[in-house]
């Protein structure tokens, strides 16, 4: 099965975030044998609609499977396959404890669409199979909803294309609210740390990034 990682990150600032998140990333493919793929233009609006192209780079590079990542994750270094027993697609369901599920049918709506929400995902890491990759379908040009970016849009698309979702353990995407919410310590326990929600002052989020890494460092991981 041919395999990429694959993440965005567009301007100047955030070149600053994954210049610092994008060594991990890359000693995460070379122990894994995947490929690293890095979109770094744009090409819609809001700009983390970009990733639909994953369905463009599995069907012209014949990638049976991509694993996603947001910019603003560190990967631990003992960090697992992700896309070992990820079915046709993997992630996080953060609406367990989050309920989004209202938005999700009310979106839905909007564009004509009837859905019974079962789980709403959070779309910062994520690992899809070419048998799924419907759900990177991309709403009418020049509508495009931003609802946490693109996010919920896709979890309408997940359910509109009925695609069953294997369940990502929280350790995996550990944002603030999984730390706090499941009793996590991201240095000690998270595979990766995702710093979602935190991108309104990337000098801090750099720094907190410089100290997490540290850290990680100091305890081998």
């Amino acid at each position: 099965m041919k395999q990429a990682l694959v993440t965005q990150s567009f301007g100047e600032d955030w070149q600053k975030i994954i210049d610092l998140t994008r060594p991990r990333m890359e000693a995460y493919c070379k122990r894994h044998s995947t490929d690293f793929i890095l979109i770094d233009k744009p090409l819609t609006h809001p700009a983390q609609y970009s990733k639909s192209a994953i369905g463009n780079i599995m069907a012209t590079k014949g990638y049976d499977q991509v694993t996603f990542v947001d910019a603003d994750v560190l990967i631990a270094n003992d960090c697992p396959k992700l896309s070992d027993d990820a079915g046709v697609f993997c992630a996080f369901d953060e609406g367990a404890y989050l309920d989004r599920k209202p938005d999700m049918v009310k979106l839905a709506g909007a564009f004509g669409g009837v859905i019974e929400p079962k789980f709403y995902v959070n779309t910062g890491v994520f690992v899809v199979h070419t048998k799924a990759v419907g759900i990177l379908s991309m709403p009418p040009i020049g509508l495009h909803p931003n609802h946490f970016a693109e996010q919920t849009w896709l979890n309408v698309m997940a359910h509109l294309w009925n695609i069953p979702l294997t369940d990502l353990d929280p350790s995996f995407n550990c944002m603030t609210s999984v730390e706090s919410h499941f009793g996590l310590d991201r240095y000690k326990d998270a595979m990766i740390i995702h710093y979602a929600g935190q991108s309104n002052d990337l000098v801090k989020l750099a720094n907190q990034i410089k100290e997490d890494e540290a850290k990680l460092v100091e305890l081998g991981r």
